[in-house]
């Protein structure tokens, strides 16, 4: 199926979890923040959360100031 990775078109596993996409990409979780349709989804919920055909997803650094 196809999903949206900040703005680049991805094709993965039928129920594909945001845990599993981060492996797949190879990307580091640390200060790490997914969305997905737009709506933040806890870190908690990572490896059950199953993305669906066009999702988009968006991977942000959470930055922390002052």
């Amino acid at each position: 199926m196809q999903i949206t990775v900040n703005d680049k078109v991805t094709e993965v596993a039928e129920g594909l979890s945001l845990k599993q996409l981060l492996e797949l990409l190879s990307v580091d979780e640390n200060g790490l923040a997914l969305a997905v349709n737009q709506r933040v989804i806890n870190r908690t919920l990572w490896p059950q959360h199953a993305l669906h055909a066009d999702d988009q997803v968006t991977l942000f650094t959470v930055v922390a100031g002052g």
